[in-house]
Parts: C-alpha cells; structure tokens; sequence
C-alpha cells in the first residue's frame, strides 16, 4: 500500500514542481555577476557570466547619443531583457555595481521601454575598462535630442555586479 501511496504522489507531484533548469557555468573568466532575486543560478545561489555567454543573448548593434563622448557612438551587446529573461526576472528594481563600487538603481520597468542594453563593444571591439568596459549600460538615444538626464544617470559603466532586490 506504501509503494502504491508514494508511486501516485510521485505521479501526481512531479509535473507540479516543473524540471530543473540550470543555467551552464561559464568557460572563460565571469565579467558579470547577478544575485538577488533571480530563478536561475549556475554558482550558488548567483549567476556569473562570461563574455561567450553575454553574445549568446539577444544582441543588439545600436548608433546612439550619449552625454559622455562626443557625435555618434556605435555599441553592441545584449539586451538586458534577455540577460533578466534568462535569469526569470519580471520585477523589482535593480542596484548596478561597478568595478570601483559606484552604484545606482534601475526599476526593471525601464527595461523593456526604453530597449536598455549592456554594451560590451564599441565600433566592432571588444570594450576595455579604460574605456567604460568591460559592461556599460545604456539606455539609446537615436538623436542628440532623445539624451536627458535621468537616463544619463543610470547609465553606469565598468558595470561589474547587478543585484535584482523587490
């Protein structure tokens, strides 16, 4: 009777708990962390990325206005939708750390409205930390125009570490 309890429990139980997804360990060096509130992890209770795994997302080539550096700049990396769909993120707020522990705050609404992504290139190459890499957030700005001062705050560079809070 035991057997026949625990085997329709099983039965029963299994599909309800939905299958384990990890997300793979990174190969090369992380240049991201992520922690917090998220549904994927691959260390603990955190997800590291390396550069491979960053293109393998949702990549975006944009001409965008910055108040940082003069005329057009050409940057490319993921959308950081697809970096918080990955990790099952939906809401909350997320507190951006750089390399030398500067941060800031992003509601993760702004993710979808204004097409947000985390630069890793600039005209083709690869973006170093001398030059706001290895990770820049940016919100586009298609025209001079489009630039303000909100977004230019958030707009952090050397990005090391995003935590996802409520």
């Amino acid at each position: 009777m035991f057997r026949f309890c625990f085997y329709l429990f099983c039965l029963f139980a299994m599909p309800l708990a939905g299958p384990a997804r990890a997300l793979d360990a990174p190969q090369g060096a992380p240049i991201l962390i992520v922690d917090g509130l998220i549904a994927e992890t691959n260390d603990r209770d955190r997800a590291l990325f390396d550069r491979a795994m960053l293109e393998a997302l949702d990549w975006q080539e944009i001409e965008t206005y910055t108040e940082f550096s003069p005329g057009v700049q050409r940057l490319a990396g993921p959308s950081l939708a697809s970096l918080l769909d990955q990790l099952g993120v939906r809401q909350g707020t997320l507190r951006a750390v750089a390399l030398d522990d500067y941060m800031i705050r992003i509601p993760v609404s702004d993710v979808a409205e204004f097409g947000i992504i985390l630069a890793i290139e600039r005209d083709g190459m690869p973006m170093r930390i001398r030059n706001r890499g290895p990770i820049w957030i940016v919100y586009p700005a298609p025209t001079r125009e489009d630039v303000n001062e909100l977004h230019s705050s958030r707009m952090i560079w050397q990005l090391h570490r995003l935590t996802v809070e409520p």
